[in-house]
Parts: structure tokens; C-alpha cells; sequence
């Protein structure tokens, strides 16, 4: 075990700051990744990697930072949120093992300096990690590696911070929908849209991703509701991604219907976002990147592979207008 970074201690119990949860911890926090005793907060996976695969940047999805490029991409167990739908559920699900072989960060860097050109905590919630990440982080970027998370947001801007001042450069924010959505699995909207207007601020690279899920929010007002405040806190700039779910943990749901996502995509198109996307649809027209000005084809993809990529410094190869993004 080791000891908590981010936690207020009150004597009988400590109150961990990671994320909004804010969890009064007397013996372990509602991920279980925190446990108290003998007067400190401890955690429970540091090390502690239960999976980890050198993947494309796109599968992220990352359609602007470093397309077509490979993240070595790991995660640990358990969450902060808890959504029926899960499609990572054999890890979000499980709480750590207080027993576990130790996976150091320098093991993880050399692994990715060797196979990859970045590293990307992702499959479950990657504050989870948060002191792995803070040593990790450095040691990737002193290795010119690239650095990016895929989050739920539920962070607070504390930890957020300390992510970004230990070498954060890009984050994928899964926002699940309106406050109904989230009173379902235990969270508030509020909290995601200010850790994602948040990571703007910092200078963290930002992409948002809304799935889409079967008669949960997949409605008109659904999709109105997300644009205006990804475009009211992030702005227009930021792309937003519209992803298929198909059927996972407690959820049998017949997987999205394609028209829904066109739906999605075109009012947020309509309102002014610039960069809109229709993920987890192989072949799709909106899996490609366009110049929001002229028009025309920038980056091609199929699936998770980049066929095309006409992007010159970060700018249209064809009107020169200026590309949000990482390139």
C-alpha cells in the first residue's frame, strides 16, 4: 500500500479529495480503492495493473491528438460511478486485490518507450490510479512519450491539476448524459462539465464522448441537452464524439440505432460544434474529420485506423484554417 496523495485527515477517519464523491473514509471508500488505517489514507493500486494493451489513439476515442499513433493503455479495477451498462465491467466491477504482483511505472514507461509512443490509463476509471499516475507521468514525458487519460470527470480540480502539473496532455471525458442519468448511477452532471471546462482551462487536450444508450438518453432532448453545454462550457471547438452502446453488464438493450446517432450529430452540427463524430459505426461518413470552413476531407478513417491524414500543421491543407488538436 501506499499513502494517499489528496485526503484530509480528521483523526477517526480521513476525507479523500480525488473525486467528487468526496468519501468520509473510516474503513474503505465507496471504489475501495482507498482504505484507512493507523491514521492515514492508503491506496490500493498503486501497481496494482489489471490490464494492459498497446492500442490506437482512435479507439479512445482521440480523433485530434496524435491520429493514428499507438498509446500503451492500461488500467486497475473497481470505480466511481456505477452505470448498469458498463462496457468494462469485469474491471469496474471487481475491487482490487489487496494482494497483487507490483507493476513499478518504470516497468510500464520502458514498455511503452519500446512499443508505443505514449501511455493512456483508460478501461476503468483512471483517478483511481491517481498516485501511479502522478510518478508515471513524468517518467513518460521524460522519455518523449506522450501522456492522455479517458475519464469519467468526476475528478475535482485539485486532482485535476495535480494530473496536468505532472505531465497530463490529453483527456477524454465520458459525459453520461442529463442529471436524470446520472442520479442513476450515483453522480452529478455538474461536476463533469466543470472538470471539463477545467481541463480547457489548463491547457489540457480535450475531446467529449456521449454514449449513446437505448431508451435511457437517447431522445431529442437528450442530445439538445448535451450540445448546449458542451458548447456553454467547452465550447464549439472541442469535438464531441456520439458512440453506439451495444449490450453489457445488467443492461440487454438492443444496441443504438444508427438514426439516433445521425439525430445527435445533426443537432450538434446545426448549433455549431465543429467537429462532430459517430463512433463504434465501422465506415460511417462522420468517423472521417472535415474542415469546418472549406469542407473538405482532412483526416480518413475506418474503425480505429487512420487511411488518410491531409492535416499540415495543425491547419487545412487546403484553406489553411486552424485545426483544434494535437497533430
Amino acid at each position: 500500500m501506499r499513502e494517499a496523495k489528496l485526503y484530509k485527515n480528521f483523526g477517526d477517519y480521513a476525507r479523500c479529495l480525488v473525486c467528487w464523491r468526496l468519501c468520509k473514509v473510516e474503513d474503505y471508500g465507496y471504489c475501495r480503492t482507498r482504505v484507512y488505517k493507523e491514521g492515514k489514507l492508503y491506496t490500493l493500486t498503486y501497481g496494482n495493473i489489471s490490464a494492459c494493451e498497446n492500442r490506437p489513439m482512435e479507439i479512445k476515442p482521440f480523433f485530434h491528438f496524435k491520429p493514428g499513433d499507438y498509446s500503451m493503455t492500461f488500467s486497475t479495477y473497481s470505480c466511481n460511478l456505477d452505470c448498469p451498462w458498463c462496457q468494462n465491467w469485469h474491471l469496474s466491477k471487481t475491487p482490487p486485490k489487496e494482494t497483487y504482483e507490483y507493476f513499478p511505472p518504470e516497468k510500464l514507461v520502458e514498455l511503452a518507450y519500446n512499443k508505443s509512443n505514449g501511455v493512456c490509463a483508460s478501461f476503468n476509471e483512471p483517478t483511481l490510479l491517481f498516485e501511479y499516475l502522478l510518478d508515471l507521468f513524468p517518467l513518460a514525458k521524460n522519455k518523449g512519450l506522450h501522456t492522455t487519460i479517458v475519464s469519467n470527470g468526476y475528478m475535482t480540480p485539485k486532482a485535476l491539476k495535480m494530473l496536468r502539473d505532472a505531465g497530463l496532455d490529453g483527456m477524454n471525458v465520458d459525459v453520461k448524459g442529463c442529471e436524470e442519468v446520472y442520479k442513476l448511477i450515483g453522480g452529478k452532471a455538474k461536476y463533469v462539465w466543470r472538470t471539463a471546462k477545467e481541463a480547457k482551462k489548463l491547457g489540457i487536450h480535450l475531446e467529449i464522448v456521449n454514449l449513446v444508450i437505448t431508451d435511457v438518453n437517447d431522445r431529442e432532448e437528450d442530445f439538445e441537452w448535451i450540445v448546449e453545454n458542451h458548447i456553454r462550457f467547452v465550447g464549439e471547438e472541442v469535438p464531441l464524439h456520439f458512440t453506439r452502446y451495444f449490450p453489457a453488464y445488467l443492461f440487454d438493450k438492443p444496441p443504438t440505432r444508427i438514426e439516433k446517432l445521425e439525430k445527435a450529430a445533426e443537432i450538434a452540427r446545426k448549433e455549431g460544434v465543429k467537429f462532430v463524430y459517430i463512433g463504434n459505426v465501422p465506415g460511417h461518413r462522420l468517423e472521417n474529420t472535415f474542415c469546418p470552413k472549406c469542407g473538405k476531407l482532412l483526416i480518413k478513417r475506418y474503425s480505429y485506423r487512420v487511411l488518410e491524414n491531409n492535416i499540415r500543421e495543425g491547419k487545412c491543407f487546403n484553406c489553411g484554417e486552424k485545426i483544434y488538436g494535437v497533430f
